[in-house]
């Protein structure tokens, strides 16, 4: 099947298969645009990473036209399918560097060689945490025959992978690092130290990930001042000044930098309703680190991922937008289906249950994080997708809200309808409200198309070939205005 064919089409026509991932084009175009004006106005560097939609054309718009491109691939074959889209940008006279965003093992030598020597001189970056790795990286660099960059991956809490900073881990790495970037006949370079905050998707205050980031940024800063200080004693007094790129990020921290007052984003609100009580003395701190930091010579940089979609997880975090708060408006992908059967009665309150055409295989089995947004009673949500509404009037269906991840209040009439249960194809749709069951009308019915918002859009998306492309700013927001590939496999 030809899928350009769809372009022209509805998402509710029939011959468009379901499940499919649908994105829209104006919502991920506005979030990149913030991203981008947020790091520029920061004085930051900004690295990109692809992991999430692995494509071409949403690559294009987290790199914008104006900085420097530098993506990060989570698997060789994205960084093998990003090669094209690199070399233009070369052509056009723009640098270009691409991290592997994986500690560094022998398998992927071969292919990332390739790689770096049809990118050039510092086109690739790697990632090492443990000593023995130098050991490969410096096996690249002389398979490539070109200069290799090396980030040490720091472990700042999330323990997913990174040496722990003060560990004998950590030190021997670093050790290994400079008396690599050190010998005369190495193309390995120590470019700078990495970290990724993942415990950041605890955070459900408005802004409350900026404490992360300015633990990010001064949990490398002090590795990096452990490296300086390892490089004098062995490499000489002018090692002490080593120029080093302190690289860190997840979603949630990063999206702090649109906070109005660090000057990268107006905000819709007043001086006064900008985020929690806290995100002042945050943003106090955030600035006089950053300040203190290029003060010491260190180029300062951000990464993030799931950035340009945003997802359920993102949500809760409750830290995107320049008012302060994510909003399901910023959600930019959906996973679109058709509801196959209902069953009447079988749910909470005697209300229905629905079965759709999309299980785990559609829409992932990773939960959003436990954590409410205030203590207090009322369950939290967990399920594995929630149903965006479709409804404008004579509904009790309601988005998620400032709660999220609460569920609505038991003692009220609104709620959605969401992803109870899911096995490889089957979904479950079961109504997460209040004590009543849904309006009559607000049940999905027998034929019906819905639309999904999925917990993580990195899983969610990973079975699809291909995006769906919308645009909400237009005449016909259902019309599918263009298909992009995505890139599946390793």
């Amino acid at each position: 099947m030809d899928r350009r064919s769809f372009i022209g089409k509805q998402l509710g026509d029939h011959a468009i298969p379901t499940p499919a991932a649908v994105l829209d084009r104006a919502v991920v175009q506005r979030n990149c645009d913030n991203m981008l004006q947020s790091v520029q106005a920061m004085h930051l560097g900004w690295r990109a990473h692809v992991k999430t939609h692995k494509t071409i054309e949403l690559t294009r718009l987290q790199v914008g036209d104006e900085l420097p491109v530098q993506l990060i691939a989570s698997t060789l074959l994205e960084a093998e399918r990003l090669l094209p889209l690199l070399q233009s940008y070369q052509e056009a006279g723009r640098s270009v560097n691409l991290l592997y965003g994986f500690p560094l093992y022998a398998a992927a030598v071969p292919r990332l060689a390739d790689v770096a020597r049809q990118l050039g001189p510092d086109g690739v970056s790697v990632l090492v945490d443990h000593a023995d790795q130098v050991a490969v990286a410096q096996q690249l660099a002389q398979e490539a025959a070109v200069a290799i960059r090396a980030f040490i991956k720091i472990n700042v809490g999330s323990h997913r992978a990174g040496a722990v900073p003060g560990s004998p881990q950590c030190e021997a790495v670093m050790q290994a690092m400079l008396a690599a970037h050190a010998s005369t006949d190495s193309r390995l370079t120590l470019y700078g130290l990495y970290c990724h905050a993942g415990h950041s998707y605890d955070a459900r205050a408005p802004w409350a990930a900026m404490a992360h980031l300015v633990s990010e940024f001064t949990l490398l800063g002090d590795a990096a001042s452990a490296v300086r200080k390892m490089a004098e004693s062995t490499l000489g007094p002018a090692a002490a000044a080593l120029p080093l790129v302190l690289s860190v990020g997840a979603s949630p921290t990063a999206a702090t930098l649109q906070h109005p007052g660090l000057g990268g984003l107006e905000s819709a609100n007043d001086a006064g309703s900008t985020g929690s009580a806290n995100s002042t003395p945050n943003v106090a701190t955030l600035r006089t680190k950053l300040a203190n930091l290029a003060s010491e010579g260190y180029t300062l940089e951000v990464h993030a991922g799931v950035q340009p979609v945003l997802d359920l997880q993102q949500l809760a975090t409750h830290s995107w937008n320049p008012a302060g708060r994510a909003e399901t408006d910023d959600l930019a992908m959906t996973i679109l289906v058709d509801v196959a059967s209902v069953y009447a009665g079988r749910g909470a309150h005697e209300s229905d249950e629905v079965l759709v055409n999309a299980g785990c295989l559609a829409l992932g089995r990773e939960a959003v994080k436990n954590v409410p947004v205030t203590p207090g009673s009322g369950a939290l949500y967990a399920g594995w997708g929630i149903v965006r509404p479709w409804l404008s009037g004579g509904s009790n269906i309601v988005p998620p809200g400032a709660d999220f991840p609460r569920l609505p209040p038991a003692d009220g009439k609104e709620g959605w309808w969401q992803v109870d249960r899911i096995s490889q194809e089957h979904g479950i749709l079961a109504w997460a409200g209040g004590s009543t069951a849904p309006l009559p009308a607000s049940t999905p019915q027998l034929g019906q198309r819905l639309s999904i918002w999925p917990n993580h859009a990195c899983i969610a998306s990973a079975c699809f070939g291909y995006y769906l492309i919308t645009d909400s700013t237009s005449e016909d927001p259902s019309r599918i205005v263009d298909v992009w590939e995505r890139w599946t496999g390793w």
